[in-house]
């Protein structure tokens, strides 16, 4: 972190004010990666989007010489797993290594993480912004933990209302309709 980076309350204030214009007038006709993430989450689906995903691993790197990465994130020496042109790709995506790497993501969250009312969404988001300081021993949180936090508590009556419609068969476009209902207005 610098002194010029969006701390996690700005993010989350970034986040509420796409949304709700969003919300009120651009479902269906925009799309935005976040959003649609969300919606499937609560729709009942997991996430396609590993940021919140419950375990990592899924989304590896491979470098032009063939070496292979846990993570797009994790580019470094300690997150090699390999070189493809020495190991089946196969081979090292199911190894043990990555296996760990994957599910660390989930049993390393610390206690607040874990009693999180939006752990459902977020599950502590991308471990690449785990960084500093835990407290009281536990592991550190993620820096944007607080605007996730924000957002995601924010955007859970629409969410929950467009995931409705889905499972009705209908367009999450109707919220457009609702929209005064979240928002205070008429």
């Amino acid at each position: 972190m610098t002194n010029w980076s969006v701390t996690g309350r700005q993010y989350g204030e970034f986040l509420i004010s796409v949304f709700d214009e969003w919300v009120r007038s651009d479902v269906g006709r925009t799309f935005v990666q976040i959003f649609d993430v969300a919606l499937g989450i609560w729709f009942g689906q997991p996430s396609t989007l590993c940021v919140f995903a419950e375990t990592c691993g899924n989304g590896v790197i491979l470098e032009h010489n063939g070496d292979l990465f846990s993570c797009d994130h994790f580019v470094d020496s300690g997150h090699k797993l390999g070189n493809i042109t020495r190991t089946h790709l196969a081979d090292l995506i199911a190894s043990p290594r990555q296996r760990t790497f994957g599910l660390d993501k989930r049993d390393t969250l610390p206690r607040i993480c874990r009693e999180c009312a939006v752990r459902f969404i977020c599950n502590g988001a991308c471990p690449k912004d785990r960084i500093g300081s835990g407290t009281d021993g536990e592991p550190p949180i993620n820096v944007l933990c607080e605007g996730y936090r924000a957002f995601f508590t924010h955007i859970d009556p629409p969410m929950k209302i467009m995931a409705d419609l889905l499972r009705q068969r209908r367009s999450p476009s109707e919220i457009m309709a609702l929209e005064g209902r979240f928002h205070g207005k008429s």
